[in-house]
């Protein structure tokens, strides 16, 4: 059976044993997965086999050509598998070619074990699943690994690490420090690095086009205490004569949190501590539209400043049934209150009547200014951004990186040195961008630049002298003083001055 499937194979795998082609043309030695490499070294005879000097010869075996081509180079790593393919199948380790095998997952590409390399194939059944980066639906359950590899329908030339090539549609980036860590990790979500280092080229078929901001004027809830509290409540609420007994309480309440406007509601608690009698009226055998009118008079009395209220320290003042009343009649509170269909009846027409103004929902309000019942506002102004979009194809070329250099083998700057670029053909090394670094200059802000020369200008055009030979007066006639430009000279070092994009 193993003979019979060998003769119909047209890929082989292979494990890698060395990759350090001394040609550099992305060869690797290796042996198929089936095969013992002494075994095959062993048959190279006339003359036997030296492990000095004929490993990557003609006459070794084990070398592999790549079967992508040279311009995209891809090398697998040591202990990792590859499919290999041979002219003839007949006469293996002759005219043999490979291509790069599967990940076990894309978090797995730093170092894929040849073992985990099979887990999409027949034999990797019992290999355990790998933590998927996307629902099956193609959305990220997680936006941390979002843009950390290459989308579907895009071409990539993916690092074994955190730099890539990513070509779209209409545009390329080229990044490096894409997620954060050292490294990738098999199933763990890589996180996206926000201040990777990259390079954008993009044409866009829009152009964004800013605007003015848009100014409106937004009503904004203060929070304030509650000074008085009003709370009535019936004796009798179960009378079938239209004959109500009861009291409307006024109490001055201590500042506290839990007595300002935000929290203090129809049922919310109120501690005893907290309030104090200041104003009591009681009324007896009244009507239920006396009733209503009583308690209605009552709190229109102290908006209007009576009862003994300041006139101008009374408010915010708050209105509503006791917490007995209205425990007869909220739904939430389980039942248990004792109140009859009747008590309910009286209590709620008399509730959903009490107000200060006609008009406005009845049962409770706060009063936060003479005839002001709601929550206390305040005009604020509020801008939002503004803009249109104009179609007008355009490209743009943006680099981002934590620091950024623009070096010219031509220049240097006078008194700092050149820059040696000896060594760095294969890329600038850390300790070489120290060296870098002190023979750089940091790059101006041009707006910024000249803004300050404007306040010289100015200066320079409109100030005054006291006497011929005297310094100028320290304010000129437009209104432009020594002091102000002596600190915006001060703040150049930053305002004007990027130091993080620098050139030689």
């Amino acid at each position: 059976m193993k003979e019979e499937m060998e003769d119909n194979s047209i890929f082989f795998q292979c494990k890698v044993l060395d990759v350090n082609d001394p040609m550099m043309l992305g060869r690797i030695r290796g042996v198929l997965v089936t095969d013992n490499p002494d075994d095959i070294l062993n048959g190279v005879q006339d003359p036997p086999w030296n492990p000095k000097k004929d490993p990557w010869t003609q006459r070794d075996p084990l070398v592999f050509n790549p079967l992508i081509p040279y311009y995209i180079y891809a090398t697998p790593k040591v202990n990792e598998l590859v499919q290999v393919m041979f002219l003839n199948k007949d006469f293996k380790y002759q005219n043999q070619y490979y291509v790069q095998n599967t990940f076990y997952s894309p978090t797995s590409i730093f170092n894929q074990f040849n073992f985990g390399a099979n887990k999409y194939t027949g034999t990797g059944m019992q290999i355990k699943d790998p933590l998927p980066l996307k629902n099956q639906d193609g959305t990220y359950p997680k936006t941390i690994n979002q843009g950390v590899f290459p989308e579907p329908g895009d071409n990539g030339l993916i690092g074994r690490g955190s730099a890539d090539v990513i070509v779209k549609e209409n545009e390329v980036l080229l990044r490096a420090g894409k997620m954060k860590g050292a490294q990738l990790q098999p199933d763990v979500l890589p996180v996206n690095n926000p201040q990777r280092s990259f390079l954008q080229l993009s044409r866009f078929q829009v152009i964004k086009q800013n605007l003015p901001d848009r100014t409106f004027i937004q009503l904004q809830e203060t929070v304030v205490l509650v000074k008085y509290l009003i709370e009535w409540t019936i004796s009798n609420p179960e009378n079938t004569q239209d004959k109500f007994t009861g009291a409307v309480y006024l109490y001055q309440l201590k500042p506290d949190a839990t007595v300002n406007s935000k929290n203090l509601t129809v049922n919310s608690p109120v501690s005893d501590n907290l309030k104090s009698l200041f104003a009591l009226k009681n009324f007896t055998m009244l009507s239920k539209e006396d009733t209503i009118k009583f308690i209605n008079n009552f709190i229109e009395e102290c908006n209007d400043g009576k009862n003994r209220l300041d006139s101008n320290q009374r408010f915010p003042i708050f209105y509503r049934p006791s917490p007995l009343m209205f425990s007869k009649i909220n739904l939430s509170i389980p039942t248990g209150t004792n109140a009859n269909p009747i008590e309910v009846k009286n209590i709620f027409e008399i509730y959903r009547q009490i107000k200060l103004l006609k008009g406005e929902k009845g049962g409770s309000g706060l009063i936060y200014a003479k005839n002001r019942v709601g929550k206390p506002t305040v005009p604020k102004k509020k801008k939002v951004p503004d803009s249109k979009y104009k179609n007008l194809p355009n490209t743009v070329a943006a680099m981002g990186g934590d620091r950024l250099y623009m070096l010219s083998h031509n220049s240097q700057i006078p008194g700092k040195g050149k820059i040696n670029f000896d060594n760095s053909i294969y890329g600038i090394t850390p300790e070489q961008f120290a060296d870098i670094e002190s023979k750089t200059s940091s790059t101006v802000r041009g707006e910024e630049l000249l803004e300050l020369i404007n306040m010289i200008v100015r200066f320079l055009v409109t100030h005054t002298h006291a006497y011929p030979g005297l310094p100028p007066v320290p304010v000129t006639q437009d209104g432009s003083t020594v002091d102000k430009i002596l600190i915006e000279l001060q703040n150049a070092v930053n305002k004007i001055l990027n130091t993080y994009i620098r050139v030689n």
